[in-house]
């Protein structure tokens, strides 16, 4: 069975591509800034001595700092030696 094509009207084929264009402009904005925050707390974390670590296993909310052979949470406080 062969799929019918669908026919979206002119004014609508218009609005949806505009729309697309608009989301992929945020999205590509989003992304850029995500990359600047990232490169900044890895700076930042290279002044103070600290390194970034993997996502917090408890919260899923941050990833862990490590410093002094100790792994800490900054969202939920979980700490743990290493």
């Amino acid at each position: 069975m062969t799929p019918r094509p669908t026919r979206v009207s002119d004014p609508n084929r218009k609005r949806t591509t505009a729309q697309l264009a608009v989301l992929t402009d945020r999205l590509e904005a989003t992304e850029r800034r995500q990359q600047q925050l990232q490169n900044t707390l890895a700076g930042l974390a290279r002044e103070v001595g600290v390194s970034i670590g993997c996502l917090c296993g408890h919260c899923d909310e941050s990833h862990t700092l490590i410093k002094d052979d100790t792994m800490y949470c900054p969202r939920c406080g979980y700490r743990r030696s290493i």
